[in-house]
């Protein structure tokens, strides 16, 4: 017995338009997450990575709107790509990363150029490169260390650049005097000072690869003006005013 209806064809006719319809819409969805994905993320959409949402998606299409979501894609990749500071993006497209396999880009960085693998951070892979087979690795500067200094200034930001106050936890650098000497950056949190002009120092420091010199708070040392060690507890002081 046939039980399909009398207008069987014309709900066949309007299930199958709405499933072009969806298509569209889905492959339009993939397109726009593509471009934001590419904004966001300029280095790693050159490698190759996709959205994790545009993937999955794309990946439900069959052959034939895969098809159709190539083309409307393609564009996407015409251009040269571009960083967020607008400097443009050297993709390697016969390199693939020894870790991930995606593609590679050109770096110049402190020890010359190289190739990193365009997911960096997510992904630390590296390569040679042939302006610069064998970098000159510089060996890790050793501590000096200091005795003696007496602190006569100490700068400590209580504005960020958005003009924000820095709250108790923000990372931060003071920037330590000791006569002539210094500047000296203390690594720490807050504004909070952590020592009164006046007291006499004792630390180690290294000279860090923008020539800053920083200091290792694990050997900060302290006394005030009648020779009493201050415990790192207490080091919370004035803004620039003299220990009373």
């Amino acid at each position: 017995m046939n039980t399909k209806p009398v207008n069987w064809w014309e709900e066949s006719y309007e299930l199958e338009h709405l499933k072009i319809k969806d298509v569209v819409y889905t492959i339009r969805y993939i397109v726009s997450l593509q471009q934001s994905y590419k904004y966001r993320k300029p280095t790693k959409f050159a490698g190759g990575k996709w959205s994790p949402r545009a993937k999955e998606l794309y990946e439900a299409l069959d052959s034939g709107d895969k098809k159709i979501a190539d083309k409307e894609l393609v564009h996407l990749y015409e251009d040269m790509p571009i960083d967020q500071w607008g400097n443009s993006i050297e993709v390697k497209e016969e390199l693939e990363c020894p870790r991930c396999g995606y593609k590679m880009v050109e770096k110049d960085g402190k020890y010359g150029l190289f190739y990193s693998c365009s997911q960096f951070p997510g992904c630390w892979g590296i390569l040679p490169h042939p302006d610069n087979p064998e970098p000159d690795f510089k060996e890790k500067p050793q501590p000096i260390h200091k005795e003696d200094m007496v602190l006569t200034e100490y700068v400590a930001y209580t504005l960020k650049r958005n003009y924000k106050s820095v709250k108790s936890g923000t990372p931060s650098e003071h920037e330590l005097w000791f006569g002539e000497d210094g500047p000296y950056k203390l690594r720490t949190r807050g504004s909070n000072h952590h020592l009164y002009l006046g007291d006499k120092c004792s630390f180690d420091y290294k000279v860090d690869w923008r020539g800053d010199s920083m200091i290792n708070r694990k050997t900060l040392q302290a006394w005030d003006k009648k020779g009493k060690e201050i415990p790192k507890g207490e080091r919370r002081g004035t803004w620039g005013r003299q220990r009373p």
